[in-house]
């Protein structure tokens, strides 16, 4: 087979094997302790440790070639070869064998005797509101440890039994400590429970207390919980100890991962309860603190959109463009074959970036464009007056970031499955009555979505490519 690529049984297992923390920090990933692993600052929801990964929020995980599969949108000889360093031979450090080690029982860092240190950083670093911390502190979730000075943000059950800790350190020069208690039970992280029926959730409690400051008044009346890490568990618990809740507000912060965390939240809440409403609420600064401290006079770290979604509503525009400019008696069974066909003949010239952008930002372009006419078409005759722009409007909103992952491969077989499924709608006579109208306007927004998570697919490789070039320019003048 052309193009097959041979591996023998030890190269597959060396590649295995290589400690992902070596590995991606020399790929220039910045990397966040979390505990005894390492969470990714470019999602937080995965954490490694030696050659394994975790996904915390899709709750799966394994050995580093399928983690290079995931993550850098690879096929399986792709990632083998990457994870050896090309021809180069193995470039990576192997993972050490790990040993199991006992579970620590849960128990509280030992108090200090006062709480000045901690008051200080809360109140000058992190202006936070004294009321709001004094507060928690008479309660005695919040105090100052006694060897580290450590700020301890501390969760209870609903019986009044500590189960949870998250320490932060108090120095305000270079990169702060923070890090769990080890026996913590994730379900009971540092919250408020009120009497309404509104849950706001954090990332961490800093950003719960900042979002409170500044919205002080009738704040104990709502319930609050800071997920000191990314799982859903603290939340879904908050729900379950206060059955009187109706509504989610999502607070998490306003960059890629907490955006994409949002929507694995989001999803969450919607598994478990479907009565519960999901708001999403984002801070104007990179979280709730940038917010405040901007309101004090600080400078901020300025939020960051993600980027999948950014190219999404741009492509959602060109796509209207090209509808609205489109012969509507050209919305045809016909006109979807040619298109489609024209996607796969030019990828069989290859399969680089410029023939990615032939293929999907060219053939695919127009195809979405076709398949949303079709919808507006079938949909007039079901008694909807919809337009491009409506139509398109509701796709935009259909995206969801956290869920487009995967490689060239995949996109393909993806996209393939949406075609067939729409081509079925015209087998024999088409699409004659409601029903069959109704399932062919839903199989058009299928595909639709893999031509607009194709262009995705085109704008990250673009930016790859883009990244790559600067980097090489910097080594060349190094």
């Amino acid at each position: 087979m052309a193009g097959y690529v041979y591996f023998t049984d030890e190269q597959k297992q060396r590649a295995n094997e290589v400690d992902l923390e070596d590995f991606l920090s020399r790929r220039g990933e910045k990397l966040l302790r979390s505990g005894r692993e390492k969470r990714l600052a470019s999602d937080h929801s995965i954490t490694v440790r030696g050659n394994r990964w975790y996904d915390h929020a899709a709750e799966t995980g394994g050995c580093a070639i399928d983690f290079v599969q995931m993550h850098y949108n690879s096929t399986f000889p792709e990632a083998v070869t990457l994870l050896l360093g090309g021809e180069q031979g193995q470039a990576y450090r192997a993972s050490e064998p790990e040993r199991e080690k006992e579970p620590k029982p849960f128990a509280l860092p030992e108090a200090n005797g006062d709480m000045r240190r901690a008051y200080a950083y809360l109140t000058k670093t992190r202006c936070l509101d004294r009321e709001v911390v004094s507060a928690f502190a008479r309660k005695k979730m919040i105090y100052e440890d006694a060897k580290y000075h450590n700020v301890v943000f501390v969760g209870y059950d609903a019986d009044g039994t500590a189960r949870h800790a998250h320490k932060r350190g108090s120095y305000t020069k270079g990169d702060a400590f923070k890090g769990n208690v080890d026996g913590s039970d994730p379900r009971y992280s540092f919250r408020h429970l009120g009497k309404g029926n509104a849950v706001y959730v954090f990332e961490a409690p800093i950003d719960m207390l900042s979002f409170i400051t500044l919205h002080k008044k009738g704040w104990q009346e709502n319930s609050y919980v800071a997920l000191s890490g990314i799982s859903a568990h603290a939340m879904l618990q908050v729900l379950e100890d206060s059955p009187q809740a109706d509504t989610v507000v999502l607070c998490l912060d306003h960059d890629p991962a907490g955006i994409e965390n949002s929507y694995r939240l989001a999803d969450a809440i919607k598994e478990r309860r479907q009565d519960i409403r999901v708001r999403m609420l984002q801070p104007a600064n990179k979280d709730w603190n940038e917010d405040l401290k901007a309101q004090n006079g600080m400078e901020p770290i300025p939020a960051k959109e993600h980027p999948g979604i950014a190219e999404c509503r741009a492509w959602c525009g060109t796509i209207k463009e090209v509808a609205e400019g489109m012969d509507i008696r050209h919305a045809t069974a016909e006109s979807l074959k040619r298109y489609h066909y024209g996607i796969y003949q030019t990828l069989q010239k290859g399969t680089g970036l410029e023939q990615l952008e032939d293929a999907f930002d060219g053939d695919g372009l127009i195809l979405a464009g076709i398949a949303v006419r079709i919808m507006e078409r079938y949909g007039k005759e079901l008694g909807r007056d919809a337009a491009p722009g409506q139509i398109i409007d509701n796709l935009c909103g259909r995206y969801r970031p956290h869920k487009d992952k995967g490689n060239l491969k995949s996109r393909l077989v993806d996209m393939q499955a949406a075609f067939e499924n729409v081509m079925a709608c015209f087998s024999g006579t088409g699409p004659g009555t409601e029903e069959e109208k109704e399932t062919l306007v839903k199989k058009c927004v299928g595909l639709t979505m893999e031509c607009i998570r194709a262009h995705i697919f085109v704008a990250e490789k673009q930016q790859a490519q883009k990244q790559e070039g600067g980097m090489a320019q910097i080594c060349s003048q190094s």
